[in-house]
């Protein structure tokens, strides 16, 4: 029995469609069960108790130990001590000119103080909410590993159409990616402002105009960041009351059980994701920008394909709903001359008069001459 090529073509095609919904499929499940506590967990120093925050990680203990060692009674410390005292000198030097109030001088003089004694005391300060944060999270995740395998037994072989399966079950799989990226990335940004906070707390308790502003926001952020898997821990909470209780509530198709399985992990993303963008404004707008960027770049191709390169510049420069309407402009412009039977642009110039119309003054336009 002989294919022809259209046959040929066609189970090739589903081949492939067959392929990639077993990937995303795999992908979907493992991300269930590596989903565990860990996951979710906030880093905190190793030991028990009331030793993980007030006593002095082990040397083994990376990066704590290095963090201890700068952060009390190291150069991070001092740094921001200097920087404190630079910024509330140089308020008292601009009172000199007669510039702020007496009023301001006692707020900056208290703020010092306070500066002082939460750069002294940040290492402790940090690391107990880390551990209060740490305990919540605990407190409020069900049993993940359950309530993963729960949600991965939903899925049925097929939804549908091969494309409805293969779109809902790549919106999955990249969800619980990009929600085990997110946690990655907090745990590196958390290191990263327990080791720098203390200079920012010197800039913010030094009551320098605008200044003092920005420092405050990177602090409250450092909070926003601390937060971030408490409300992926009520979600997972909410699920596992749902569907690994002793009655689960039932579902209609497996069109239901899919769209269950993957909205886990999409509303997990999308909540952790606006927490995020709160916490880390730079490193969320760096991640869009990206992922503009390459959005950007099909468009431009695809424009250019259709519309040739005045669309592309459009798109380059005003985005996807600017090419779409230059396509769109460019093409029924030329049916309508066609249609209409108007002159081409060569025949214009061509014409005995160059194409300016009569009743155009030939003073007053430089491109008749």
């Amino acid at each position: 029995m002989t294919l022809s090529f259209a046959d040929f073509g066609l189970r090739w095609f589903e081949d492939i469609i067959g392929r990639m919904i077993m990937w995303f499929t795999r992908t979907l499940t493992d991300g269930y069960d590596a989903l565990s506590r860990g996951t979710l967990s906030t880093p905190t120093p190793a030991g028990h108790g009331v030793d993980r925050v007030f006593s002095k990680p082990a040397s083994s203990d990376a990066p704590w130990h290095s963090i201890y060692e700068a952060t009390v009674t190291g150069e991070m410390m001092f740094f921001g001590l200097i920087v404190l005292f630079l910024c509330v000198q140089g308020r008292h030097f601009v009172r000199i000119f007669d510039i702020g109030s007496a009023h301001e001088h006692r707020r900056t003089r208290r703020s010092a103080l306070t500066g002082g004694f939460v750069i002294v005391s940040w290492y402790w300060v940090a690391t107990l909410t880390l551990y209060v944060v740490e305990a919540l999270t605990i407190g409020l995740l069900p049993n993940v590993a359950r309530t993963g395998a729960a949600l991965a037994s939903l899925l049925p072989e097929a939804v549908g159409t091969p494309l409805i399966t293969l779109l809902m079950t790549g919106i999955g799989a990249v969800s619980i990616v990009f929600l085990r990226a997110l946690f990655v990335i907090r745990e590196l940004l958390l290191y990263v402002f327990l080791y720098t906070m203390p200079i920012g707390l010197g800039v913010m308790y030094g009551n320098v105009p605008i200044v003092s502003e920005i420092a405050r926001r990177f602090a409250v952020q450092f909070l926003a960041l601390t937060v971030l898997p408490l409300p992926a821990a009520l979600l997972l909470r909410g699920y596992a009351l749902l569907f690994t209780g002793s009655n689960p509530i039932p579902l209609g198709g497996p069109f239901a059980a899919y769209l269950v399985a993957i909205s886990m992990p999409t509303i997990a993303l999308y909540v952790t994701w606006k927490t995020f963008g709160y916490a880390a404004p730079l490193a969320s707008r760096a991640i869009r920008g990206v992922g503009r960027g390459a959005a950007l770049a099909g468009t431009v191709g695809t424009a250019a394909y259709v519309a040739g390169p005045q669309a592309a510049a459009i798109a380059t420069r005003w985005g996807a709903k600017g090419a779409a309407g230059a396509m769109l402009s460019q093409r029924g412009g030329v049916q309508n001359g066609s249609d209409r039977g108007q002159p081409s642009e060569q025949q214009q110039r061509d014409a005995p008069d160059g194409g300016v119309p009569a009743y155009r003054r030939s003073e007053n336009d430089p491109t008749y001459y």
